[in-house]
């Protein structure tokens, strides 16, 4: 079965753990979600732009494999990473258009990854939510 990541159902956001406000909301991502065969989430390598630092775009990429046994996730922004717990929501939605619905969360410090638009004097602790949905590509309006 062949499944695509429905970018209408997609959103990514940044947020201080002291603020529902996100920093910013990203503007998209690219890249994919592995499924195992029972349906279970196995892993994903997400590109999700950020706003440009000195006018240079920037990339976070948001990397796991074997997410259902560790649980962790790689950050990484230009040559900082970080390793991070990682909390998953992978649900099938069953309907006359079936889904898998992804909720990915993830909670870090702004002075492990340094990322555009967050103040440095004092480490905040920041928040990274993904909303998605997978398709069957058979599933898909036309």
């Amino acid at each position: 079965m062949a499944w695509r990541i429905a970018m209408d159902a997609t959103e990514a956001t940044l947020s201080t753990g002291a603020s529902d406000e996100p920093l910013y909301a990203l503007p998209g991502l690219t890249g994919s979600f592995y499924l195992r065969p029972g349906g279970a989430l196995a892993g994903f390598a997400l590109r999700l732009p950020l706003p440009a630092r000195r006018g240079e775009p920037q990339d976070l990429w948001w990397e796991a494999a074997d997410l259902d046994r560790e649980g962790r996730a790689w950050l990484r922004s230009g040559r900082q990473e970080v390793c991070r717990a990682v909390s998953v929501l992978c649900a099938e939605i069953p309907g006359e258009r079936p889904y898998e619905k992804i909720v990915l969360e993830t909670s870090f410090s702004s002075w492990s990854l340094r990322l555009p638009g967050v103040p440095l004097l004092w480490p905040r602790r920041l928040t990274l939510r993904l909303f998605s949905e997978l398709r069957t590509t058979e599933s898909t309006p036309r």
